[in-house]
């Protein structure tokens, strides 16, 4: 009770409770309605054993719009986290080396690859938490001029938590291991007999020397279908697979 009362009375971090109250007041609203956090007056929770409470705050962005940020440090939630999530999950710097290794070696004989890139928004909010661990990421809004104090319980991962990196790309990684493999791995995939490889292209030692590139004598006999992913962005890498071979 100490420790909550004493959370309440410090209140949010200054960004949230005088530059930016407003925002993030509008920002938690939203959030609401989109069933990625819960408001409740802090009278409700008061004294629940797993109850903890952070400071909400506001971190500006170059030509963006600002992001609402928790500090779970504060409450020493971040320092009594058991690191569960897989670190080896959070893979930085190598998309973009594994994406241009699949351009190289594309048969052009199927045509150019085709590059798309997906940004998840709001993307750590598409893993969602338990009830017992959403209380204990709880942080304190400024207030809005109508109720009391005010909690934010947070239904999915929130920003600012030590594991929500390594769970939200464990999350984005398996949805990339799963898309590459599932048109493989499942028959019943209704678009496999496109995606599955061609098996009318000529041999390897037929094809004109200008279509091959020279670091790669062997093209592959299936064109590229590939994805992968950097934190919260897909990264596609496609040819057409009903291209007519030259």
């Amino acid at each position: 009770m100490q420790q909550q009362n004493a959370a309440i009375a410090r209140g949010p971090h200054p960004s949230a409770a005088q530059m930016y109250s407003s925002f993030l007041l509008e920002d938690m609203y939203d959030y609401v309605r989109s069933g990625y956090w819960l408001v409740l007056p802090y009278h409700t929770l008061c004294g629940h054993p797993h109850l903890k409470i952070a400071p909400s705050g506001v971190v500006l962005q170059r030509e963006c719009r600002p992001r609402p940020i928790m500090d779970y440090s504060y409450n020493i939630v971040n320092q009594h986290t058991i690191p569960l999530a897989p670190p080896h999950a959070m893979q930085f710097g190598a998309a973009l080396p594994r994406i241009l290794q699949k351009l190289a070696y594309a048969n052009p004989a199927f045509g150019p690859p085709l590059l798309a890139k997906i940004d998840l928004s709001n993307g750590y909010y598409c893993v969602p938490l338990s009830a017992h661990a959403a209380l204990q990421l709880a942080v304190v809004l400024p207030p809005d001029g109508q109720s009391g104090r005010l909690l934010g319980i947070p239904l999915s991962l929130p920003m600012g938590w030590s594991e929500s990196p390594p769970y939200f790309c464990s999350f984005t990684e398996t949805c990339t291991n799963l898309t590459n493999h599932f048109p493989v791995d499942s028959p019943s995939h209704p678009y496999k007999h496109v995606l599955e490889p061609q098996q009318t292209l000529p041999c390897p030692d037929t094809f004109h020397e200008d279509t091959v590139w020279p670091y790669n004598p062997c093209p592959p006999t299936h064109p590229v279908v590939f994805m992968d992913s950097c934190i919260d962005d897909f990264m596609i890498a496609a040819q057409w697979p009903q291209h007519t071979p030259c």
